[in-house]
């Protein structure tokens, strides 16, 4: 484990112009660089580099960071390998940080195990390989992969091979080489059970499946005979280098390709993927016949932002799949599908046209997710209201959990107009859906986060005034104005208001003006939690400790604040008439001016939620609760004017 001592010292002499010069053609422009951007394809160049601020983003596709970030983005290293290649460049000694005899123990242990399981592996690919290419009973496995049309070339890329049909050839020939059965039996490749020498894998061709470095962690291996007791694919049990939705197949061959063409095609199994690759088509990936986990739907997301799920014509097939599908539009990404012609897969269907025909079939027939499940689904209701309204409810959903705004009015729009159904109705029901995954998530959050207190649902709404009605109706407007708590929080956090004889920071004049309360946008929430608690511990973070920081989701957030802060979104800012802060604005009515207008627009919604109540309290009558209400309404009120006093707004 690296010291902090000299990661800090690793980041500071880092120079972003360096590391992404390297790879990237930089020119001047102003204060900033710029070139064209290497995680996508452009034209024009929208890929910046801030050498004041030591990051980089790329107004394109969004990918932002620093010099460790782009490292791991665009190189695909590990935070530690990222590390200690800055460290070789900039010839700083990389100091370990001094363990416990115990540690170093347990570290120096679970380093020989990783280890040891994939030189196991490693010995076991050669053993399947070289068996199928040179054993008189490897053919059957050789003949199998020639029938599949795979070339000698394609079968040494992929390490292609055959498990012997018999009970223990792999772990005679392994335990001679003098490797320990524990080794073999945890690594996957001998039968796990008491005192068994049996291989796992028999009488199967083998698939390796290697990790983002090229290394083989696991083997996928499909029976040669039809066996009802067997199934057809069997793949390593999960194991110290192996976690099963945490792997993509072909993405180690695939990712520069990825890169290069800004898409990523998902298919089922593995013959698929070799099938393209060697046609020429290589930024292909998959899912190995399950179900796309976030993890995986996030390696992908690394890489690029587009993915295009392709399926054979069975129907039953694609539904089942779809149920999947809502991860990818949490992650924000751009999903579209393409369904090949029954009963054609993407190895059949592509040895038959060819791969000119086979991508110029890809590009006619893909479409967009929602778009895709609408006249799927449609076509399954109709005549039969009950089932159209259930068909209607599981697109909504679908289109809930997509985070921007935009692309959900567009398509409730076309669901509108394909089901002749109230757009409003259709708005109405989505925000109810975005309500109820706001707060299963901040649920969620509160409870594995024990260090966040738990309020009473309603006296939190009492003590905030949040009501989630009103967030999901003015979505844009209350995140703009989070992520601007957020910016002064992480741009002027460490530094010090006076009031009067006294003195404060500006993150305990934060918190302090939110108490107990939270942020509402959910992104925005783990970062605002982050905060609080590093605050709490008395460690507030400054400018850099976010630029720098290692989690990349809280980096990037830094990047897009701090360094380009409203580029990407002015418009909005005028469109909610929030006042542009200038660059020579004062921090202290810089802060001054967020925490009011945040508060104000909080307060507003309150009272727009009480004149609801109000209302009802006069139709039913009830005096006690109105009177209560009324009196609850002049102080929300009172507080708004105080609030517009601070923010220069006129009431």
């Amino acid at each position: 484990m690296i010291k902090a001592d000299t990661i800090r010292r690793i980041q500071d002499e880092a120079r972003v112009e360096d590391i992404v010069g390297e790879f990237v053609t930089l020119k001047k422009r102003g204060a900033n660089l710029v070139g064209l951007c290497p995680f996508h394809n452009e034209k024009t160049p929208s890929f910046y580099v801030s050498p004041a601020k030591n990051i980089y983003k790329c107004f394109g596709c969004s990918k932002a960071g620093g010099p460790v970030q782009f490292l791991m983005d665009y190189q695909q290293m590990s935070y530690p390998e990222a590390l200690r290649y800055i460290a070789k460049k900039y010839g700083i000694e990389v100091e370990e940080a001094k363990l416990s005899d115990e540690e170093k123990l347990r570290e120096q242990e679970q380093h020989q195990l990783t280890e040891s399981i994939l030189i196991a592996n490693t010995a076991a690919q050669k053993f399947y390989t070289d068996f199928m290419l040179h054993h008189e009973d490897g053919k059957i496995g050789l003949a199998y992969f020639r029938e599949r049309g795979f070339h000698t070339a394609t079968i040494e890329k992929f390490q292609l091979g055959y498990a012997p049909d018999e009970p223990d050839a792999f772990t005679r020939y392994a335990l001679q080489k003098g490797f320990q059965l524990e080794i073999l039996k945890k690594a996957g490749l001998t039968s796990a059970k008491e005192n068994s020498k049996l291989d796992f894998f028999r009488n199967r061709v083998m698939f390796p499946i290697h990790n983002l470095t090229g290394k083989v962690v696991a083997f996928g291996g499909r029976i040669m005979v039809k066996d009802e007791k067997s199934p057809k694919y069997i793949n390593t049990p999960e194991s110290d280098v192996y976690v099963k939705s945490k792997i993509l197949y072909g993405l180690y061959f695939s990712k520069n390709e990825i890169r290069k063409r800004d898409e990523c095609l998902l298919v089922e199994g593995y013959t698929d993927v070799i099938s393209l690759h060697q046609n020429g088509i290589e930024n292909v990936v998959a899912s190995s016949g399950t179900s796309l986990t976030q993890e995986q739907i996030r390696l992908i997301k690394r890489i690029t932002n587009n993915i295009t799920l392709i399926y054979d014509g069975d129907v039953a097939g694609v539904k089942a799949a779809l149920r999947g599908t809502d991860l990818i539009l949490e992650e924000g990404m751009n999903v579209r599908i393409v369904v090949l012609p029954h009963p054609e897969d993407p190895d059949s269907y592509i040895r038959k046209t060819g791969s000119e025909k086979f991508l110029q079939y890809i590009r006619e027939h893909k479409r967009d997710l929602i778009t895709f499940k609408t006249s799927l689904l449609a076509d399954e209701a109709r005549q039969d209201p009950i089932r159209k309204a259930q068909l209607i409810r599981e697109i909504l959903e679908s289109i809930a959990r997509i985070p921007d705004a935009i692309q959900r009015s567009v398509y409730v729009k076309q669901c509108s107009e394909r089901f002749d159904m109230s757009e409003q109705i259709l708005i109405t029901e989505v925000n109810k859906l975005r309500r109820k995954l706001i707060k299963e998530s901040a649920d969620a959050r509160r409870q594995t986060e024990a260090n966040i207190p738990v309020q009473d649902a309603e006296e939190q709404k009492i003590l905030t005034g949040i009501h989630h009605e009103q967030v999901q109706e003015l979505p844009n407007r209350t995140e703009i104005l989070e992520r601007e708590v957020i910016r002064i929080l992480m741009e002027y956090g460490t530094r010090t208001l006076v009031q009067g004889d006294t003195s404060i920071t500006v993150a305990e004049y934060v918190f302090e003006s939110f108490e107990d309360n939270d942020l509402q946008t959910p992104y925005l929430q783990k970062v605002f939690a982050y905060i609080r608690n590093e605050c709490k511990h008395g460690n507030i973070p400054d400018e850099k400790h976010f630029l720098q920081h290692d989690d990349p989701d809280i980096a990037s957030l830094a990047v897009e604040l701090l360094a380009f802060p409203y580029s990407a979104s002015e418009n909005w800012w005028y469109k909610f008439q929030i006042p542009v802060p200038e660059k020579q604005h004062a921090f202290a009515q810089d802060v001054q001016s967020v925490i009011n207008h945040y508060w104000r627009h909080i307060t507003t919604e309150s009272i727009k939620k009480i004149n609801e109540k109000i209302k009802e309290a006069v139709d039913s009558g009830n005096e006690e609760v109105l009177a209560n209400l009324l009196q609850y309404h002049r102080l929300l009120t009172q507080q708004k004017k105080e609030l517009s006093k601070g923010s220069g707004t006129v009431i």
